[in-house]
C-alpha cells in the first residue's frame, strides 16, 4: 500500500514479512478477474468479458494498456498493476459543500491531492496516449466507453496503465456511406458522461474525450468534478443543460502547468461532441505544452 505519493521506492507492494519493501516477484505477479458471484452466468456477461480479452489482446503491443495471459468462460488473467490511481488523484470522498472548499480557497488554491504541478500535466498526457492507442487501433476504433479515474492503475515504476474494457464498443463500418456506424450504448448512469450519453444513440468516440477533461479536472483540484452535488439525478440535468464543472479562474495562474490543464478543459468539454477536440488533438497539445515549457520559463 503507498505510503505518499512519491514514486518506486515509496509506492511499495507487501511481501511475505509484511513490509513494504518492494520485492522482484511483484513485478511478475498476475491478476485473476472474474465475474462477481451475485451476477448469473448468463449470456450478455460472458460476452462483456469476452469482449474484454479480445480488446486487451488486440492491444497487446501499446505499453500503456494493462497485457492480458488468459481468458476462459466468465474470467481474465491480466498482469497485476498494484497500485490505486484514483485514490491519489482524489483522496478521501472528494466531495464537499461549495462553502468549504471557497473557505479552503480564500488565502490560495489548495488542491486536495498532493501531485507536482509537473506531475499533473505528465499524468494528463499518459491517459490522454492510452485513450488515444485505443481509438487510433489500426483495425478501427475502439471507444472505452467508461473513462473515469478508477480504469487506470499504477506501475511500481510509476506509470499508468488502462484497463476494463468490458463496457468497450468497437465501432462497425459502413462500406457504403464509408464512414464509422454511430452506436448507442444504454442508459448512462452516474457523473462522469458526456451529455449526449443521455439520449443513448448516434454515439462516438468523442465520448471518451469529454469524461477524460473530467479527470484532468480532478487531477487539477483533487476533487470530483461535481464536488458539490451528491445526486446524478441532478447532475444529469447539469450536463443535459450544458452546464459543467465550477473551474476557479485563480488555477489558470497557479503555474504553467496548471494553466495548460485549465486551457484543455472548454476543448474537451464541448457540448456538441462535433465541436470536440479528438483524443489526438489533445494528444498534441498536452506534449506540446510539455515541450514549450523550458521556453516559457526562460
Amino acid at each position: 500500500k503507498e505510503k505518499d505519493n512519491k514514486p518506486k521506492e515509496a509506492l511499495g507492494v507487501i511481501d511475505e514479512k509484511g513490509t513494504a519493501d518492494l520485492v522482484p516477484k511483484a513485478y511478475r505477479t498476475m491478476v485473476l478477474k472474474t465475474l462477481r458471484y451475485q451476477h448469473k452466468l448468463k449470456e450478455d456477461s460472458f460476452a462483456e468479458i469476452q469482449l474484454e480479452a479480445i480488446i486487451m489482446e488486440r492491444m497487446t503491443k501499446s505499453p500503456r494498456i494493462m497485457d492480458i495471459y488468459g481468458h476462459c468462460g466468465f474470467s481474465v488473467s491480466a498482469e497485476l498493476v498494484p497500485i490505486e490511481f484514483e485514490e491519489r488523484v482524489v483522496p478521501g470522498e472528494g466531495m464537499f459543500e461549495l462553502k468549504e472548499v471557497e473557505e479552503r480557497n480564500k488565502n490560495g488554491l489548495r488542491p486536495y491531492n498532493t501531485f507536482t504541478a509537473e506531475e499533473k500535466l505528465g499524468f494528463a498526457l499518459e491517459m490522454a496516449e492510452s485513450i488515444a492507442d485505443l481509438h487510433g487501433y489500426e483495425d478501427g476504433i475502439i471507444v472505452h466507453d467508461d473513462v473515469q479515474l478508477c480504469q487506470w492503475m499504477t506501475t511500481p515504476d510509476g506509470k499508468l496503465k488502462l484497463g476494463d474494457f468490458n463496457r468497450a464498443t468497437i465501432m462497425t463500418w459502413d462500406e457504403i456511406n464509408g464512414s464509422y456506424c454511430k452506436f448507442a450504448n444504454g442508459a448512462a448512469f452516474g457523473n462522469y458522461r458526456a451529455p449526449e450519453e443521455f439520449a443513448a444513440i448516434n454515439l462516438d468516440e468523442q465520448i471518451d474525450t469529454f469524461s477524460f477533461c473530467n479527470n484532468i479536472y480532478a487531477l487539477i483540484t483533487g476533487l470530483w468534478n461535481f464536488y458539490d452535488t451528491d445526486d446524478d439525478g441532478e447532475v444529469h440535468k447539469k450536463l443535459i443543460g450544458g452546464d459543467l464543472a465550477f473551474v476557479d479562474p485563480r488555477w489558470k495562474d497557479r503555474s504553467y502547468e496548471e494553466g495548460k490543464l485549465v486551457e484543455l478543459l472548454p476543448k474537451c468539454w464541448a457540448y456538441d461532441p462535433d465541436e470536440r477536440i479528438s483524443i489526438f488533438d489533445a494528444v498534441e497539445y498536452l506534449r506540446q505544452a510539455i515541450d514549450e515549457k523550458p521556453k516559457h520559463q526562460d
